[in-house]
């Protein structure tokens, strides 16, 4: 998640007034990186990109998705209590694979689910219980194939299952409906004021934005960050829309004004980093970096079309300019949704980006970066818990502020300068980074310090820590990390304790004078 569509802008605005002069940089590693040519220099983007308003651009032609994976042991967690949210998610719930049937109705504004979970039990249970939003009806409940009890609590759903073996893999099937409605958030930025979770727009339109949770309000999912899983879905779009899914998109079938399409997620997603639409959407695919697959979705019909595809074309060459500091880009595709909010978020292979974040090409191109450098710190590896956000959010914000330099929008050392000033603030206000206030949920200060720490060890350590950064998406792969495995990483990759270091900074109310220990 970027930091705060519209705070955020303010933050930056305040961090170049208060920088006074362009400081001489230390950065450890060339930044002067050769801007990609469009789609990496081999073809040029699919469907017209130059029609105008409510023109509907030809459907790509594509192949159908793979099949639900074989082999589910990549998915296998180690879910634990969030410190910060225990009241979403279950400790002895793993689940491995959601397979998601989704029929949205625009003019009724009905949501028909049919979710087929696979999951384990990491305790021997005679129930489990999964989060889903309280506006849904649950229909039917199946578990390996035969009819079980269910009930509803607050926002939750309990299956009656009989004794289940520690470590025992079950299918359960859920049939549901309603009218989904999205949840407050545990924060004060403004532009978390719509709710997490399904949102619906007046004419029908949806999509959803779920940091740190709200999965559940669409679906029934073990909603926390320990607990990552595959992800097939089927969506099913009415009255001349389409329906958007993280992944793969499949070819379409087209019935009348009805629209079917199969989406297929390659690697195992946390479920806050799961993404859906339902709209008057069209697609642009293009290539990136060593032909990766990328997907554009936008809606044709909006005046700023032309400003949207330009912007989301960028996407090769940022992505390219990513990789030289966190190494290939680590999933089978790439891309955006645009969608009706003022947020944007790093939902895995298809950031969820707001409209409001495309007004201004300085302020879209950078939050476009922000978010792909989630892909890496964020979502190939996750936080177990949330008190950790800030290990996803200082970095994607430290990456940022060198993109902007790169791409001429603001010098790194004047922002960097800014946010230098604002940190002492940010920890008073909100807390320090690694103890923030927990109804205060991913403010400036997760972002900022985070940030203004990582550039104190590029500066202290030079190639050594850019060495050690792009190999950090690889400790977990496609899992989670904690703050120890971050302590760990850095210090056997730079040759230093940063235990008592990184902590301090963490943790510490006002903002430590003490430099990193030298290497």
């Amino acid at each position: 998640m970027d930091v705060r569509r519209r705070s955020h802008r303010a933050t930056r605005l305040l961090a170049l007034a208060l920088a006074g002069s362009l400081l001489a940089g230390c950065n450890g590693i060339d930044t002067s990186v050769t801007p990609a040519p469009t789609s990496s220099g081999t073809s040029e983007p699919s469907g017209p990109d130059t029609s105008t308003s409510g023109d509907r651009p030809s459907e790509p032609n594509l192949p159908p998705v793979p099949d639900k994976p074989s082999d589910l042991s990549a998915a296998q967690s180690n879910p634990v209590e969030d410190s910060y949210y225990p009241h979403r998610g279950e400790p002895y719930l793993d689940t491995l694979h959601y397979d998601l049937a989704l029929d949205w109705k625009p003019s009724t504004k009905t949501l028909t689910g049919k979710a087929k979970i696979t999951f384990r039990v990491t305790e021997q249970r005679t129930d489990v219980q999964f989060d889903l939003g309280s506006p849904l009806t649950v229909n039917a409940t199946t578990l390996d194939g035969k009819p079980v009890t269910s009930s509803r609590g607050d926002s939750v759903l309990k299956i009656a299952t009989g004794t289940l073996d520690k470590g025992s893999r079950h299918e359960l099937v859920v049939d549901y409906s309603g009218t989904p409605a999205p949840v407050p958030a545990p924060s004060e930025r403004s532009d978390q004021d719509e709710g997490l979770g399904f949102t619906v727009s007046p004419d029908g339109t949806a999509w959803t934005m779920q940091e740190p949770f709200g999965a559940f309000t669409w679906y029934p999912v073990n909603d926390q960050p320990a607990d990552k899983a595959f992800y097939d879905a089927t969506l099913t779009a009415h009255e001349g829309t389409k329906g958007v899914f993280n992944g793969r998109p499949g070819p379409e079938k087209v019935t009348g004004e009805t629209s079917v399409r199969r989406f297929h997620l390659d690697q195992p997603a946390s479920s806050y980093l799961t993404t859906v639409a339902f709209g008057e959407y069209a697609l642009l695919t293009d290539k990136g970096p060593r032909d990766l697959p990328l997907f554009y979705w936008y809606r044709p019909d909006r005046s700023d079309r032309t400003r949207v595809v330009d912007g989301l074309k960028k996407s090769p060459e940022i992505l390219t300019w990513l990789e030289k500091y966190l190494g290939p880009y680590p999933f089978a595709t790439g891309g955006s949704l645009m969608v009706p909010s003022d947020s944007a978020m790093e939902t895995q292979t298809m950031n969820t980006m707001g409209d409001s974040t495309a007004n201004q090409r300085e302020y879209f191109l950078p939050t476009l970066a922000h978010e792909y450098a989630h892909q890496w710190v964020g979502d190939v590896i996750s936080p177990v818990d949330w008190r950790d956000v800030w290990l996803n959010e200082g970095l994607a914000l430290f990456l940022q502020a060198k993109y902007e330099d790169h791409a001429g929008f603001s010098p790194y050392e004047m922002t960097m300068s800014g946010y230098r000033s604002m940190e002492p603030g940010l920890r008073r206000q909100s807390g320090p980074p690694g103890k923030y206030d927990k109804d205060d949920f991913a403010a400036s200060n997760v972002y900022v310090c985070g940030a203004v720490m990582y550039d104190r060890m590029a500066t202290a350590y030079g190639d050594k820590f850019w060495a050690a950064l792009k190999t950090w998406p690889s400790v977990k792969k496609y899992g989670n990390v904690t703050r120890d495995d971050l302590i760990k990483h850095f210090s056997d990759k730079i040759g230093v304790d940063l235990k008592t270091w990184i902590t301090t900074w963490l943790e510490s109310e006002t903002t430590p004078t003490q430099e990193p220990p030298a290497a």
